[in-house]
């Protein structure tokens, strides 16, 4: 019995090791670990059944009548070529078998074996191939596929602002592909860049699915070879605010330990939450420009409602258009004044000086906007001019003096005491801030939004009760798309109201319920007293499109926020020197782009010219832009020619970069 167990089970390990089940098993295994495994058995099987049929030869199957039924010629010579031609010609064309139906039995039964497993072996490298193909064609659909590109511009992540930048890359006019690597659906991606992409002639994008955080994914889109890396947060990752810039740290953590062929390319980071900025600046060592979102979009939606048609404004100073900040060589204006140099330039105007200082053994850029006139400047100084996509145009110094008009005294800004905010989104708690650091009086603030008061507690509690010193805050859960709630608020009562895209409700477009809110507001302004003032109403959207559809409602000034921030991404991608420009633009308290009445500095209907308005500007420390005709805030003219002329009317105002003075 010893003896039969021992070849029973000699038999089993045999089936298991040998079995086709065991071997259908590794084939399976072999094919995950490596795609074309399964076109190495197929050309074993092809190379084995193809000596096999060259066999016939070898043992003389192929008799002179053989060959004869066969259509071979008689001096067919047994050759090796001739022997491999006729097994692979049986192999490949099932058709040659027959031509063996005169021939003996021994070449039938080999014509016969080679045809069915040439059947095999062909329908299997057909199938192979066409699969390969549609694998590849779908890995291609998917964004799998590696990149091969140079100098090309780099998105990591994924959100609404993605369209936004597309489009002022396209506004460059510059032949310029850009791949997208996010970790979101691949179609939905696809989808929406196919509908801009139609229309965009210099842009060519190339949507990739994957995780930025990973370091072979990063590799797989050619990021060391990239001219720009752009960042995108995360709007869809679940959690609260701040855990949605946990994915971008993690990026800029695997950048950081990346090989770099030529450098590190010009990198800009979108953060979510002001308070994770500090985060970035240590993964980076501040040698990143980082944005948030929320602060920037809290700033401009804070300065549009103080400030009628400033969106116009900013959009026209930061877009892709006729003027652009850029850093001018000192040279030849060494120990000069600001104040002197600042009239030298025709067709640009001097915002202030920049330099590199080294700080912790890093080099980092400063930036001081509108210094005082009598501010000497030094060699190891640039200038930053605002200027036309032609260059400065520059007189010869000394420049002409020219007499002021008038005395001009410090404009005395109104103050809002009262301002009602419809809506909720992320940058509610940065738009608080920014009050407070405008203020000057107690400010009360009512938010009115569909979130619980157990949650807005929750939010507003901590640091952020300890920042508001001025500020008072009132909440009411109430749907500000309700006509009834909107008209129990008493809305003529307050100084200013800003209606934010409301994302409290995930289930309601925000930009469809700022349009409903708007019109109901001008419900309540059309049976309000037209001899009372109606307060100022600014509005956040998402969409330009949808903006335009307002024209009829109240609104006062609107922000478009994805496209904002998506100008300073795409502005600081392409030169990040401006990161200390901006940086001192929107900070509280410093810095600031206002509107005044053009009246307070030049008299009204009598023919000025730039320069003359220039110099007024100067009396006061502030620095004219442009002119706004009119009070639409679309007619806004920035940086014209010193010697352009106008004639100004009561409505018409002055852009000027002037110190945030609270009277």
């Amino acid at each position: 019995m010893f003896p039969a167990r021992r070849t029973t089970l000699a038999l089993s390990t045999f089936k298991n090791q040998f079995g086709l089940r065991r071997l259908r098993y590794l084939f399976v295994v072999n094919t995950r670990k490596n795609p074309v495994f399964p076109l190495f058995v197929m050309f074993v099987l092809l190379t084995v059944f193809t000596f096999l049929g060259m066999s016939a030869y070898w043992f003389g199957l192929l008799d002179p009548e053989s060959l004869k039924a066969e259509g071979i010629a008689a001096d067919y010579d047994n050759g090796f070529l001739d022997t491999l031609y006729w097994s692979l010609k049986h192999i490949l064309d099932p058709g040659a078998f027959s031509e063996d139906y005169s021939a003996s039995g021994g070449i039938v039964a080999i014509g016969l074996m080679n045809t069915l497993v040439g059947l095999i072996i062909v329908g299997g490298i057909i199938g192979f191939v066409i699969n390969l193909i549609q694998s590849s064609m779908e890995e291609l659909r998917r964004g799998g596929t590696a990149v091969q590109e140079f100098n090309h511009i780099v998105i990591l992540g994924w959100n609404r602002k993605v369209i936004s930048i597309l489009r002022f890359f396209e506004a460059l006019k510059q032949n310029q592909p850009i791949v997208i690597l996010a970790n979101t659906d691949i179609d939905l991606m696809s989808e929406e860049v196919r509908l801009v992409e139609r229309n965009f002639r210099y842009v060519r994008v190339m949507p990739q699915h994957g995780s930025p955080t990973l370091a072979t994914e990063l590799d797989r889109v050619c990021v060391q070879d990239s001219r720009a890396i752009i960042m995108l947060a995360d709007e869809g990752a679940v959690g609260n605010i701040q855990s949605r810039d946990i994915p971008t740290i993690k990026t800029l953590m695997q950048l950081q330990n990346l090989p770099w062929n030529n450098g590190v390319p010009n990198t800009v980071v979108e953060i979510t939450d002001q308070d994770n900025v500090d985060i970035a600046d240590i993964a980076t060592k501040s040698s990143v420009p980082v944005v948030s979102s929320s602060d920037f979009v809290s700033k401009t939606v804070v300065q549009c409602s103080r400030y009628l048609g400033y969106s116009a404004v900013y959009a026209e100073l930061f877009s892709f258009g006729n003027n652009n900040i850029v850093l001018h060589s000192v040279k030849g204006y060494e120990n000069k004044y600001f104040g002197e140099v600042a009239k030298v330039f025709k067709n640009s105007i001097l915002l202030g000086v920049s330099w590199v200082e080294e700080k912790n053994g890093m080099e980092r850029r400063t930036a001081v906007l509108n210094p005082e006139p009598d501010y000497e400047l030094f060699d190891d100084e640039e200038l930053i001019i605002l200027t036309s996509q032609e260059g400065p145009e520059i007189s010869e110094f000394p420049p002409t003096e020219i007499e002021p008009l008038m005395d001009v005294a410090p404009y005395e800004r109104p103050i809002f005491n009262r301002v009602l905010i419809l809506g909720w989104n992320a940058s509610i708690v940065d738009i608080l801030r920014e009050f407070e650091g405008h203020a000057v009086q107690e400010v009360t603030v009512t938010i009115v939004s569909s979130h619980s008061e157990e949650y807005v507690e929750r939010i507003f509690g901590g640091n952020l009760a300890n920042d508001l010193n001025q500020v008072k805050v009132t909440y009411k859960d109430a749907d500000t798309a309700n006509r009834t709630v909107l008209k129990n608020l008493d809305i003529p009562s307050y100084d200013d109201v800003i209606v934010l895209a409301d994302e409290s409700n995930p289930a309601y477009d925000p930009d469809s319920r700022t349009s409903l809110t708007l019109l109901m507001i001008r419900e309540i302004k059309e049976a309000f007293d037209e001899n009372e003032e109606f307060p100022s109403v600014t509005a956040e959207f998402y969409d330009q499109d949808t903006r335009a559809l307002c024209i009829d409602t109240p609104l006062t000034d609107a922000v478009i926020s994805p496209e904002f921030v998506s100008m300073q991404l795409t502005q600081l991608a392409r030169q990040p020197i401006l990161a200390s420009i901006y940086k001192e633009l929107l900070s509280a308290g410093g810095i600031e782009i206002a509107l005044r009445p053009v009246e307070l500095y030049v008299p009204l209907e009598k023919e000025i010219s730039f320069s003359q308005l220039i110099v007024a500007t100067q009396q006061v420390n502030e620095i004219a832009l442009g002119i706004m005709i009119g009070t639409g805030g679309d007619n806004v003219d920035l940086n014209p020619h010193n010697d352009s002329k106008f004639i100004f009317t009561k409505d018409d105002q002055v852009a000027v970069l002037a110190q945030q003075v609270y009277t």
